[in-house]
Formats: structure tokens, sequence, C-alpha cells
């Protein structure tokens, strides 16, 4: 009965998941408790994993198991996000490559994506994926993936994160089931795109268990010279112990990717050439890999009838290497005006320092173009952390304590020469070898206060955060001294929500919080090698400011039976903008921009009709509107001129999802459709806005599945699936950039969108 007890009070608390029974007692996919068992808690944690909590304080939304087990063979763990309010995510490639998102304007490295809450974005850039130019950086795919919740805004402190400024995005883990099974599937579809997958469940083994899932894809892509394969293995174990009032489990993904990278193409070649255009391999190329581990060892239990604990470790590797290529005979020119990624230098300016870099490509290759026309970039990142929280259930709260601790080593450094197989000597061909450490560290204390029979719940939190780098560079290309330079941030973040429900199935909530997001390391390795007014090289401390927002949002929801809605205005307020400038070989620095304004409007709305016309029917649509503005005039040698009122780059106004889903027993259908209206793009290497923009555009996709009975041998059922995803191929551009041809007329260069995509799969299940 304590068990039962303290289960109740934290679902009355808002906290749904049922965190106790972890044995022999059924549950869910997800590990909550079956209805039938703990009905009160069961049905809430059900409806959780579906749909925000009709009284949660803050603006919250989730994608079902349902809806990522139908997802089509393209979607990734980016693009399945984009069916909610106010997120636009796309990927220029197969695979998830080269993926780009947006949450509210923010881009991926101002909200964090977290697994199982541990934090995926980089500890040195930012991003979950597509970080510091790892165009094929991927740490997770909806084979690992159980359902999605998504966290609006600052929100509270046990859910968000390290960058935590647009919001939070929490993967949670595939689980094992209770009982032994599994599958193998196979399909085959456009651009040559060929899966094959496997899964198995060990069943309880005197109650511990375990899941096996293994997923490999390849395609050529919709572009020519874009081939990518990726394959990815999974587990997830569960052991119960203390009669199953506690667990042990861990997680494991890794994920390796291999391919070439989509280059932004100027348009007007696109519409010369036709949309499928990329530069031909005798231009320019960029073939990557990518290996990416995520593990996580945990233990949750139950103290006592009002206490649980739950601290988990971690570690991550990121291991990256791309080489690009750019043929000196079509660099930009009067024949060729159109810049070329990864252009070689026509000048080696690194001779001129005092103890320079002592490589001279002409004495090589005969010129300085073909002695630096092969580019090696390579990333490797480490980092360990730890993860605990405590949390009380108390007869009129739940307070929870806890915090997250991470240390990351991460060494970086790209190589030029003549020859694709190049040496890696420092002191002679890096354009940089760098060495960072970054240290984060968080503690916060909520608290869920439940007033007038849980029709009023306030949730105040507090978290402090901590952040401590060094980044230390040899000489090279871009740094004519060696040197390292290090800083530390603290701040404290506070917010604070209350939801009020005036009567039955309507509830109204406002809520308040600001945070922070440390420097990306570009803010530290820019000041090394600065000139002073002497001319000399010198060592500079860093200097640039975190970012901080003030978010202030208002809301209300409805949910009765198979109807929810929901309704909320938001406004951020943003201090210390990043700027991020790239300069033509890729090197990227950190300034501030001044300040900045987002804000915007989310509509949602959910229905289950229930049987009607042949099945079972629901809907459902949603509206966001996002505005993001300096609000402060600003100039820099490497930005440029920016005035307060200019729009932010890569922001649509205006985002319509709409979709609708079938079944009738074993057959189901689903059709959704998207809206993405205009949006600035920036200039390619000076991060600011600039004055063209790419076109609105409109996609549809519809997914079909059937299962049959089989009931031959071991085999259980066989599934059938067929996605058409942009079913009316439509051609558009959901990322671009700004560029100056070699006139100085100004031209738009985009990465095109995927045209019609017709895939087929068998899965059989045992």
């Amino acid at each position: 009965m304590k068990k039962t007890a303290m289960i109740l009070a934290l679902a009355a608390a808002g906290v749904v998941e049922a965190p106790l029974v972890f044995g022999s007692t059924p549950t869910t996919d997800d590990g909550t408790v079956q209805v039938g068992k703990v009905s009160k808690v069961s049905k809430a944690a059900a409806e959780a994993k579906k749909h925000a909590p009709l009284k949660a304080p803050y603006s919250e939304h989730v994608i079902s198991k349902k809806t990522i087990r139908n997802a089509s063979s393209m979607a990734n763990a980016q693009t399945i996000l984009a069916r909610e309010p106010s997120i636009n995510a796309s990927s220029a490639g197969p695979n998830g490559v080269r993926s780009t998102i947006t949450f509210r304007a923010f881009n991926s490295g101002q909200f964090s994506e977290t697994f199982d809450g541990i934090p995926l974005n980089g500890a040195f850039n930012g991003g979950a994926t597509n970080q510091a130019s790892e165009r094929n950086a991927v740490p997770l795919t909806l084979n690992d993936i159980s359902s999605i919740n998504i966290y609006n805004g600052i929100n509270n402190p046990s859910v968000n994160s390290y960058n935590s400024l647009g919001g939070t995005i929490n993967y949670r883990p595939r689980q094992p089931s209770h009982k032994f099974g599994g599958s193998v599937g196979i399909g085959y579809g456009s651009f040559g795109t060929f899966h094959w997958d496997a899964l198995i469940n060990t069943g309880s083994l005197d109650g511990f268990r375990s899941l096996f899932a293994y997923n490999r894809q390849t395609s050529n892509g919709w572009l020519a010279n874009d081939g990518d394969q990726n394959t990815n293995y999974y587990y997830a174990g569960v052991m119960p112990y203390n009669q199953d009032q506690s667990k042990v489990y861990a997680y494991v993904i890794v994920n390796r990717n291999v391919g070439y990278t989509p280059h932004s193409v100027p348009l007007a070649l696109i519409n010369q050439y036709g949309y499928n255009y990329n530069w031909p391999l005798n231009y320019s190329y960029s073939s990557q890999t990518d290996t990416e581990l995520t593990a996580i060892l945990g233990d949750k239990s139950l103290l006592n009838s009002f206490t649980l604990l739950n601290a988990k470790v971690y570690a991550q590797n990121n291991n990256y290497h791309r080489t690009s290529y750019t043929n000196p005979a079509y660099d930009q020119s009067a024949s060729q005006p159109y810049y070329l990624p990864n252009q070689s230098t026509g000048y080696p300016f690194w001779l001129s320092y005092p103890v320079p870099p002592t490589y001279v490509p002409a004495n090589v290759f005969g010129s300085t173009h073909y002695g630096t026309d092969y580019h090696l970039y390579e990333e490797i990142r480490n980092t360990l952390g730890f993860q605990p929280y405590l949390r009380f259930a108390l007869p009129h709260n739940t307070v929870t304590v806890g915090g997250n601790v991470n240390y990351s080593m991460e060494h970086s450094a790209e190589f030029w020469y003549g020859a694709y197989n190049m040496p890696k000597i420092g002191g002679y061909n890096n354009a940089w070898d760098e060495h960072d450490e970054r240290l984060l560290a968080s503690v916060y204390v909520q608290d869920n206060i439940s007033l007038l029979g849980g029709a009023v719940h306030i949730t105040p939190g507090i978290k402090y955060l901590y952040g401590y780098t060094v980044s230390s560079d040899d000489i090279g290309f871009y740094y004519p001294i060696g040197g390292s330079v290090s800083g530390s941030s603290a701040y404290t973040s506070p917010t604070i929500a209350i939801s009020y429900s005036p009567i039955k199935h309507v509830s109204v909530y406002a809520a308040y919080g600001r945070n922070i997001k440390f420097p990306n390391i570009g803010a530290y390795y820019n000041n090394i090698g600065e000139q002073d007014n002497a001319g000399n090289y010198v060592v500079v401390p860093e200097k640039v400011q975190p970012e901080y927002v003030s978010d202030y949002e208002i809301g209300v929801r409805y949910a009765n039976q198979g109807l929810h809605a929901s309704a909320d205005l938001y406004r951020e307020d943003f201090k210390n903008t990043f700027i991020n400038v790239t300069n033509a070989q890729g090197l990227s620095a950190t300034f501030n921009g001044g300040s900045s304004r987002y804000e915007g409007g989310e509509l949602s709305i959910e229905n289950n009709f229930g049987h009607l016309l042949f099945g079972d029917w629901k809907a459902f649509a949603n509206y966001s509107y996002n505005q993001a503005v300096f609000e402060s005039s600003f100039n820099s040698s490497y930005a440029g001129t920016v005035e307060a009122g200019q729009p932010l780059a890569n922001i649509p106004k205006n985002m319509i999802n709409v979709g609708v889903d079938f079944a009738r027993g074993r057959f189901g259908a689903q059709l959704e459709g998207k809206y993405v209206s205009s949006q600035y793009v920036n200039q390619q290497l000076a991060g600011t806005p600039g004055s063209l923009q790419i076109p609105p555009y409109f996609i549809l996709n519809l997914g079909l599945q059937d299962t049959i009975p089989v009931g031959y041998g071991y085999i259980k059922n066989v599934k059938l699936t067929l996605d058409i995803d942009n079913l009316i191929n439509r051609h558009y551009y959901p990322r671009g950039f700004e560029d100056t041809d070699y006139f100085g007329n100004n031209y738009l260069s985009v990465l095109n969108g995927m045209p019609r995509y017709v895939f087929g799969s068998i899965t059989a299940r045992f």
C-alpha cells in the first residue's frame, strides 16, 4: 500500500511516470504501470505519453510511440519534431545529414536536446546535430526512441538542460519488453534507398530484460553526388531488485554515418541544370565519417514511502573526420562566378609570421592553389557525466532536488595539402590544431505545490549553472603564435509557473523564467593570435558574454475525452545575441551582437472522432507565429551593420501543420501536411541577415500500414508499409544563404528539399 500511495502522490503532483514497478508487474513500453494494476496512475501515464498533462504549468507537447513507429524511413529524430508548433526542421541529405532545426526561432545551439535527460548538445559548439560543420553528426535515430517530450520555453529546472533558451526536447529511450519476441524487416525506395533492421527482446529472465536493435539504411540521395549510409545499434536493459522497488537500467547507442556532404548551390544553377543539381565531384566534394556513442547506466530506487532516488552516469564520444576537395581550376572567377565551398588559397599568408608553419605548398605542388586544394578536418570529443535527483512526494507538494556535472575534452584540427593522403604535422600543414576542455555543472531545487484539491499547481524552481572552459592552440596557418585562453561563467536561473483549473477540463497557466547559454568555443580560440596596437601577436582574455533570455508566457488548455486543445503566447527578451562568423576555410568565431526580441503564439488542436465512415478517425492541426528582431543596432568588421528592428534570418513567421489518421482493423493510414512561410537568409560568411529570402512552401506526406496475421511457425504477423513523402512533388528550398558572385552581385544559394519519395517495406514479427 505504501508503494501505491507513493505512485498516486506523484501522479497527483503531475509526476505521471510510475517509477516503482520494475519487475514482473506488467508495464507499458516505457515502464509505466498497465491499466488494471494501479489504474489511476496507469491511465494518467498512458495519456501523458500522447498529450501534455492538462494541469502542466508550462507549454508542452508530446510525440507518441505510434507516431514514431509509423514515421517514414527518411524521417529522423530532428525532422519528426516539425509536426509540432514552432519547430522548423529539415535535412539536406538522407539519413539526417546536414539537419537544420529551429525551435521558437532559436537555432539548434540555443535549445537543449536530451536522451533520458542526458544532454546531447555538444559541450563546445552547442548543437546536437550538424554542429561545428560536422554535417553528418547524428547522435541517435528513431530506432532508439520510444516517445518525445517537447517543453517550449525556459520551462522548469528538472526538465531543462544546458542551452535551454528556446526549449527542451527530451527523447525517451525505447524499453525492453517483458515477453520474448522480435522482428526483422527490409525495405526499398526512391533514390536507391535500401533499409534493413532487426530487433530482439529477451523477455524477463529472472526479472532481467534486454532489448537489442539494429538498423541500417543506405541511399544515393536526391542530389547528384549525395550518397550516404547510416548504421545504428541500440541496447536497453532493465534489472529490478529490492522486491521490485528498485531497478538498474542501461542504454547504449552507437551510430555511424558515412557519406558526402550536400552543399548549397546557387539557385541559378538549379534553374539551369535541374532540381537534383549538385557540384560535380571534379569541382568540389566533402566525404565524411562520423561515429557517435551514448551510454547511460542508472539506478532508480524507492528509498521509502515518499522518497525516490534516480542517479545515472553517462559517457559520450564523437569521432568525426571529413576530407574536402575543391579544384583550383574552378575557383570563383569571371567564367565561374560563384563561390565554391572549401576553395584553396592562392597566397601562403602564414609564411609572413615571425615563426611560421613550415609548409610551402608551391615547393611541393608547383603552386599555392594546388598545394591547398585538399582539407582534412577532424574532431574527436569525449564526455563523462553524472546526473542525480531526489524526489519527495509530500502531502501537498512534490519537491525535486538534483543536478548534473559533466567534463568534456575535444581535439579539433584541420590540415591542408595538395593530395588526399596528407601528413598531419603540427607546425607544418595544420590550419589549426586545438585541444579544448569544458566543465559544465548545475544544481537545482524545484517544488510542485498542489492547492485547492489539485485545481492549482504552483511550480517555483531555481537552478545554478557553472561553466569553465580552456582552449589551447598550436602554431598553424590561422595561429601565428600558440597559446591558451580560459574563462568561467556562473548564472542563477529562476523559474516560476502557475496553472489553475477553474472548471473541469480547462486550465490556464502563466510562466516566467530566465536562463543562459555559455559561449561556444569560437569565443575562446578566436582570442589566440590577435594583434595589439604595435602589431604584436598576443593572447587576449575571453571577452564574449553569455547569452541571456528572460521568458514570459501565458496559455490555456482544454482536454475532454478525445479532444485536446491549447493556445499560448510568449515573449523572450534576448541579451548578448551570439553572431557566428565563418571564414572561407570553415573556421568559425563567436561575437556578441546586441539584444533581440523573440515573440509569438501557438495554437494546437487534436481530436479522436472514434468510429466514423468505415473506421476510426483522428485529426490534428496547429499554427505558430514566431518573430525575432534585433532590438539594438551594432556594427563589426566581421558581420557588417545590423539595424534595430531588422529580423533575424532562418525564421519563418508562420507555420501550419495538419494531419489525419485513419485505422480500420489492422490497417492504418496517415496524411500530414506542413506549410512554412518565407524567411530571410544569412549572409554566407558573416552570420547576419541579408536582403534575400527563400520562398514559402507546403509539403504533404502519406503513410500506409497493414498488418497481416500469419501464425505459421514462429512468425506472428507481417507488417507492410508504404511511405510517400512530398506526395505532390513540390520543389522547395528549406535553407539558403546569401552570397556575392565574382562581379559583386548578390545571389541566393540553397539546399534542396527532398522531392517525392516512395518507399515500401515488409517486417516479420515473431
